[in-house]
């Protein structure tokens, strides 16, 4: 699946709205229908557009203090709404919206993350790259720090990226990469510079120079695509096309081993299910309060909730997008409560945003 991506969530200070401005909040119930809805100015409408109030196939979201981010994939744009917005909103913040390797341009930009000064990280995907912009940032702005290829060139080192698709912060500044097409997950260490950043760790590969799809195992990857970061410094990996969520203890070593799948019922294992314990080309992730795991599963349609503590092959008990664990939107229904080939997702104060990227719009379940 080339055109899906997981969720990059980082430390963030705060939640971006206040109760009072939340919609409704029904504690996310199974099968409940969203509130809010971006990009189209109803829940029946799902058209594409250019415009300020619309999205193109979005692939990442993340939020900050001031409301969210979100990335218009085939836009090449990424877009800022304030906490205040409303269904059908328009953005407060562009950036990009032309195809180039500018410092202020993006080629099919996937996912966000937000670090603890405010900064946004973008995953420059056909650009190979990882972009930095600064707390502040306006419409038109331009990166101030790259990680990866500066001219757009992809490759497998210690410098280079190939199709990355996600990223997330550390407690220390340092960054952790999806690096997709090089089936592995690198790390670069704080402080980040201007340009020419160099990884000291690396999951999935054996060095910094291989990037191969292994046979399925406890220690490698197929096409990752989210990550995302424990308050303990552990982390969690969509290892997409082998149908699973990995999780590595922290402290994090090269090469280690997961010590917990989601999705399979051993680390051998790599079948699509829709199921309370399968999953089907699972992108995006976030973690909520109580360190539960929400994921994007994208082919399923739906979004699916684990508790902590976690179990290989353990049982789901929650989903978003389906009204139960069995069904699968097959005929792509377009309605409040159903989703098609839900991306993204980030959780909030107000509740869960994903970002629906078959039916080109943004969606709250509060």
């Amino acid at each position: 699946m080339s055109h899906a991506s997981g969720l990059l969530l980082s430390v963030v200070t705060s939640d971006i709205i206040t109760s009072s401005s939340c919609p409704a909040s029904g504690g996310l119930a199974l099968g409940e229908n969203a509130a809010l809805v971006l990009g189209q100015i109803d829940f029946t409408s799902n058209g594409s557009g250019s415009g300020d109030a619309q999205l193109h196939q979005p692939q990442g979201i993340t939020h900050d203090s001031k409301g969210i981010w979100v990335s218009d994939t085939q836009n090449n744009r990424v877009l800022h709404y304030p906490s205040s917005v409303a269904s059908g909103g328009t953005p407060d913040i562009i950036l990009g919206g032309t195809v180039g390797t500018g410092l202020n341009q993006f080629n099919n930009p996937q996912n966000l993350a937000v670090d603890s000064a405010g900064g946004l990280w973008v995953a420059d995907y056909n650009n190979n790259r990882i972009l930095h912009f600064p707390n502040g940032v306006a419409t038109g702005d331009s990166a101030d720090k790259v990680i990866g290829s500066s001219t757009g060139a992809s490759g497998v080192s210690e410098v280079l990226l190939n199709h990355p698709r996600a990223a997330v912060v550390d407690s220390s500044g340092g960054v952790w990469v999806a690096d997709s097409a090089n089936n592995r997950a690198v790390h670069f260490p704080s402080p980040i510079p201007a340009s020419g950043a160099f990884a000291d760790l690396v999951l999935g590969q054996t060095s910094f120079t291989s990037g191969t799809s292994g046979a399925v195992s406890s220690s490698t990857f197929s096409n990752p695509i989210g990550i995302i970061m424990e308050s303990s410094g552990s982390l969690w990996v969509s290892d997409t096309a082998h149908q699973r969520v990995m999780h590595f203890s922290s402290p994090l070593s090269n090469d280690m081993s997961a010590d917990i799948v989601l999705g399979q019922s051993s680390f051998t294992a790599s079948v699509n299910a829709t199921s309370q314990t399968g999953l089907w080309t699972p992108t995006g992730l976030a973690t909520d309060s109580k360190g539960g795991l929400w994921i994007s599963d994208y082919s399923n349609q739906r979004a699916i909730h684990f508790s902590s503590p976690f179990g290989i092959g353990m049982d789901a008990d929650n989903v978003l997008g389906e009204p139960n664990y069995t069904t699968s939107n097959p005929n792509l229904t377009l309605s409040q409560s159903q989703l098609a080939g839900p991306n993204a997702l980030t959780l909030t104060s107000c509740g869960l945003w994903v970002a629906d990227y078959t039916n080109n719009r943004v969606v709250l379940y509060p």
